[in-house]
């Protein structure tokens, strides 16, 4: 049987090289494996250390990770030892946790050292626990660069350019094809509310009625290096559908069942503050409401719901519709329609489909005054920013060119109308 892999060993972290051959870097003069000194170069190692490898490898949400986790090597990296070149290793799988490490032992540590020097020259401005939160963060970021000094990594079984790119291929395609795959968003939300039960059960014991212990959400979110306002979103996410999906899947049509894509539903609710007022959700609900659990069923779970959103004969065809009804209720503010207010929760059997009001919407949408459709575009103008004409100005250019032409042509039909 043809071994791909080799038993791992460890090197120093120093002798592990970025692939310049990596597609995510779409080098141009991509090097090869033939040539060592190309592999190795240290101009291009810098280059991708510094500039190519952040926007290629997403590199900032790593390093927000391992910063909140420390580092734990679950995956090993893959390397290959070049046969005229023993003493370094190419990282043929694992480049963005190269950078990522690299990232946190130069730039994070350093910024990490040098807040903290500049917040101790004036101790007396800042409160103690604020310093004493940067020194054990400088601790952390130390220990992290102390653990990874020397990485446990995998050798490809390559003696040869030829052989590598013989069992490369198949090695990604495991890797990345045909590898482990993701929880999903339920099965991620319902462990980090399992965890968050778990620190409560820690903290306040067994017999504690449940709440939202901003404290607990705080170290949830540490663990799962996410915001406390993420973390709270979704562990709150995560409670309602639990909750919604326990009361009332044996009200379901015949043949119906909740699945995990109805999550997605809980989420958007989760997202939007005037949806949530709208449905009665408080801050510290566990759960919705019984009138909103009520509302959130007869709207969308009440009949079949089909195949697809055509053959759906709820008021609500779709998931996003909760988002939709959030974006009527603000254009209603702006226009002075009453379009979000058609659902009416305190009468929910007596509601349109949403069907019927986005045609009605969009067809006055389509029939506005000809100055709100420029205010509209103007808003719309002002929300580009300079980096975005940056990255897309060719694109926009000629976009621009257009607009400022016709803009010309409708001032010269104005003037001659009022000559």
């Amino acid at each position: 049987m043809e071994n791909y892999l080799r038993g791992s060993i460890m090197v120093p972290i120093d002798q592990l090289y970025p692939d310049p051959n990596n597609p995510r870097l779409a080098l141009p003069d991509a090097p090869g494996y033939e040539d060592p000194g190309q592999l190795f170069d240290s101009n291009t190692r810098r280059q991708i250390f510094e500039e190519l490898g952040t926007g290629a490898y997403d590199v900032d949400t790593l390093v927000q990770a391992i910063l909140g986790q420390g580092w734990m090597p679950i995956d090993n990296i893959i390397v290959w030892h070049h046969p005229k070149d023993s003493d370094r290793c190419v990282v043929v799988e694992g480049n963005r946790r190269r950078l990522a490490l690299e990232r946190i032992r130069t730039t994070e540590l350093d910024k990490a050292r040098r807040k903290l020097e500049r917040m101790l020259k004036r101790a007396s401005t800042y409160p103690k626990a604020t310093i004493d939160e940067q020194r054990e963060f400088v601790v952390r970021l130390e220990r992290i660069v102390k653990d990874t000094n020397e990485l446990q990594v995998l050798p490809i079984d390559a003696d040869s350019v030829e052989e590598l790119e013989h069992k490369l291929p198949r090695v990604l395609a495991v890797r990345h094809i045909t590898g482990a795959k993701e929880w999903g968003n339920y099965a991620e939300d319902v462990w980090l509310l399992n965890r968050y039960h778990q620190l409560f059960v820690d903290k306040h014991g067994e017999q504690a009625d449940p709440f939202w212990d901003s404290s607990v959400i705080g170290r949830v979110s540490d663990e799962a290096s996410l915001s406390a306002t993420r973390a709270k979103r979704q562990l709150k996410a995560a409670s309602w559908f639990s909750h919604f999906r326990a009361e009332w899947e044996e009200n379901l049509p015949d043949g119906e069942e909740f699945g995990k894509t109805d999550y997605y539903l809980f989420e958007n609710i989760s997202r939007k503050p005037w949806v949530r007022q709208q449905l009665g959700i408080s801050e510290d609900d566990l759960s919705i409401p019984p009138d909103g659990e009520d509302v959130l069923f007869k709207w969308i779970f009440r009949h079949p719901r089909g195949r697809t959103a055509d053959d759906n004969p709820n008021v609500f065809y779709r998931h996003e519709n909760v988002l939709l009804w959030d974006q009527l209720k603000r254009y209603d503010e702006k226009q002075g329609t009453a379009f979000a207010a058609r659902f009416d929760v305190t009468n929910p059997d007596d509601a349109p489909t949403m069907q019927e009001v986005e045609a009605e919407y969009l067809a006055h949408k389509a029939g506005r005054k000809p100055n709100a459709v420029i205010d509209e575009l103007l808003r719309r103008l002002s929300e580009l920013t300079a980096e975005k004409l940056a990255t897309e100005g060719q694109i926009l250019r000629a976009q621009l060119v257009q607009l400022r032409d016709q803009a010309d042509m409708f001032l010269k039909m104005i003037d001659a109308a009022e000559a």
